[in-house]
């Protein structure tokens, strides 16, 4: 202990033995106003101070003052707190803490009174009233008028659940107001697994509008509190994205390093941060994307021609719209790398570069023949698993699979526009 501290303890218990003798000799030999005046005093020094420590921008400048006055009166009130000053709640949640008491306190008194209290007090005054019979029980009790046994048998349960029931209506309304707050706040409205997906999409604009600060925010107090909106983050890899994926990428590594997921959990929930050039689009969650490929390419066979209903269905559903676009241009990179002769290459290039001028034509569902694209997508998962195997004896496999590929693209889909 300190010697600041143990000198306030002092002061505080000799300034008590002063007042325990000053209390009672104003009240009995002084004016009833000198003894007015003495509690006031005796109050002043901690009421003060604590009416004005329940206003935040009050507390942290009496917290950090130069008028040795005011060090006095804080010294004296609470002692020094290095750990956690200038880390007070806002006005906002004094003011709703304050509420909340409130209404709970007033429910249990009005309730109180006049559910307990008041049904009892015309039977208490006409027990009262009514004369004791002399022959009761004269040996035990000779002195008796009155029935206030009765009466204390009869406000005993009262006064008991008077005390208890404050842990009800403390339940109750702490209910209400968490149901209330968490409707407000739609907490615990995602609780399956779609709902994830649907709602996963909003995340990032609510991280960036409740936990980042924003310049141009002008709202404060009662008015923000009311006024948080969880906006869209724009489609591009920009600064709120990059925020968000950080953040949410370092709570999933501390799921894993706690052992509360497996490795495999840890990669379908790991948003991707690496550079794109291709992509200029937020790279979700794979558990977000998981089977969106083999349902894309099964709506293109069905569909093979009809352009308008194939980008009705990537523009409503975004994550089958960016599996698409993200495994494009996987499958761009992974044949890049995996071909080294120069005319594999060109003959590699020269598709790329057709399809992708279908595609900012606008034309690649009517001009292309989609309907082999399931073929297409089986040699691409066996050609995915042999690297992801990466063994020697695969190598033969591997090229006759780049080949079956190379020769479905070119005859099948792009038919003879690569000899063109």
């Amino acid at each position: 202990m300190s010697t600041h501290v143990r000198q306030r303890y002092i002061f505080k218990a000799v300034a008590a033995a002063v007042w325990v003798l000053l209390m009672p000799l104003t009240y009995a030999y002084s004016h009833t106003s000198i003894f007015i005046v003495a509690i006031l005093i005796y109050l002043s020094p901690n009421m003060l101070p604590e009416m004005l420590l329940l206003i935040p921008s009050i507390r942290r400048t009496l917290e950090k003052p130069d008028f040795r006055p005011v060090k006095l009166i804080m010294w004296w009130s609470q002692p020094e707190l290095y750990i956690g000053r200038g880390m007070h709640e806002s006005a906002w949640s004094i003011y709703k803490y304050m509420m909340f008491w409130i209404v709970l306190l007033t429910s249990k008194l009005a309730f109180s009174y006049y559910v307990e209290i008041k049904p009892l007090m015309g039977p208490t005054k006409e027990i009262m009233s009514v004369p004791m019979p002399g022959y009761w029980l004269p040996e035990f009790f000779p002195h008796v008028k009155n029935n206030r046994g009765v009466v204390i048998t009869l406000w005993s349960p009262v006064i008991l659940v008077y005390f208890m029931d404050t842990q009800i209506w403390y339940a109750i309304v702490s209910t209400l107001v968490g149901g209330l707050y968490g409707a407000f706040r739609h907490i615990g409205e995602i609780q399956t697994l779609g709902m994830l997906r649907s709602r996963f999409q909003s995340l990032p604009g609510a991280f960036n509008a409740c936990l980042i600060p924003n310049e141009n925010t002008k709202e404060k107090g009662i008015k923000l509190a009311f006024s948080r909106k969880c906006h869209k983050i724009p489609n591009t890899n920009g600064k709120e994205a990059k925020q968000f994926s950080q953040m949410w990428n370092t709570i999933i590594n501390s799921f894993r390093e706690e052992d509360l997921i497996s490795n495999r959990e840890l990669e379908l929930l790991l948003m991707p941060c690496w550079a794109y050039p291709d992509l200029d689009f937020i790279r979700w969650p794979i558990f977000l994307l998981a089977s969106k490929i083999p349902i894309a390419v099964d709506i293109a066979k069905k569909r093979n021609g009809k352009h308008r209903e194939l980008k009705n269905i990537l523009a409503e559903d975004n994550c089958m719209s960016c599996a698409v676009r993200e495994c494009y241009a996987s499958i761009k990179k992974l044949l890049n790398t995996l071909v080294t002769g120069n005319s594999d290459l060109m003959l590699i290039t020269t598709v790329f570069t057709i399809i992708d001028t279908h595609i900012e034509k606008d034309t690649l569902l009517t001009e292309l023949n989609l309907s082999v694209l399931p073929d297409l997508h089986g040699h691409f998962v066996k050609l995915t698993e042999y690297v992801l195997q990466n063994k020697d004896k695969d190598k033969i496999q591997i090229v006759n699979v780049l080949l079956k590929i190379l020769e479905m693209v070119t005859k099948d889909i792009l038919k003879e526009e690569v000899s063109r």
